[in-house]
């Protein structure tokens, strides 16, 4: 996979000290790259997009902020994240620090493993837009990362920070349910799954089943059986779901 140009300062070195005299030509790279990208050849459209940059007057307009945007774009999808985190980074620091491009370093830094950047740049996300929708999808994909990476006790901080500071949402009390549940600490899950019902959001047939899971847990087989079977006549049942209620019934009798 190719690799884009490394750190915020090769970045911006590239854009504003390389000089060129095509002013025609980087038109010209920028459209072709546009093509590139839509015929799905990225790795194409970013050295497309790259030469548009080497053509450029040297500094940071309006037609290098284009490029940018499409070369971050392009580096996403060639799934060069890396190189897009770098791209997304310049862009935040050069084009009036818009949460999107924070949002969509933070995404690109999750997605190549760099959980500790990604960490602070969801930090200075979430004090520029705390309950925004794209904050919540970062908070949720970087909190899965850092449970799928074993750092149980960095996503419980990060959904426990964002519950005391008022951010409503079933799904963060799900998390801290989902984790709690790790540390077998049944009786906390259940209650983090208590209070994200009371939100009442999307988040309930999520809720709903992992209620059924923590009374199982507890050794309450009829509250289990109660739960699950009060989730089948809500959201619907299935062959995994009848089998549990099935083998409930055995053992709440």
């Amino acid at each position: 996979m190719r690799r884009g140009i490394r750190g915020l300062a090769a970045v911006l070195a590239a854009v504003l000290l390389t000089a060129g005299c095509g002013s025609k030509e980087k038109y010209e790279y920028r459209e072709t790259a546009v093509g590139q990208m839509e015929a799905g050849d990225y790795a194409a459209a970013v050295d497309s997009l790259n030469m548009a940059l080497e053509k450029s007057d040297g500094t940071v307009g309006e037609f290098e902020l284009d490029v940018l945007k499409y070369r971050a774009e392009a580096e996403f999808r060639l799934e060069d994240y890396e190189a897009a985190a770098d791209t997304y980074e310049v862009l935040w620091q050069t084009d009036g620090q818009k949460t999107e491009y924070l949002t969509r370093c933070c995404a690109a830094l999750i997605r190549s493993g760099q959980l500790e950047a990604a960490g602070k740049k969801y930090k200075e996300l979430y004090q520029a837009q705390r309950e925004g929708g794209d904050t919540l999808q970062i908070l949720f994909a970087l909190g899965q990362a850092y449970r799928e990476n074993g750092q149980l006790t960095e996503a419980a901080e990060l959904f426990q920070q964002a519950a005391d500071d008022g951010v409503r949402s079933g799904e963060i009390y799900n998390q801290l349910a989902l984790n709690e549940l790790e540390f077998e600490e049944y009786d906390q899950a259940m209650a983090f799954i208590e209070k994200g019902l009371a939100v009442g959001d999307g988040a309930r047939e999520k809720l709903l089943f992992n209620q059924a899971v923590v009374y199982e847990k507890k050794l309450d087989f009829a509250g289990a059986l109660r739960t699950l079977q009060a989730y089948a006549a809500e959201f619907g049942s299935s062959e995994e779901v009848e089998k549990e209620i099935a083998f409930l019934k055995t053992r709440a009798d």
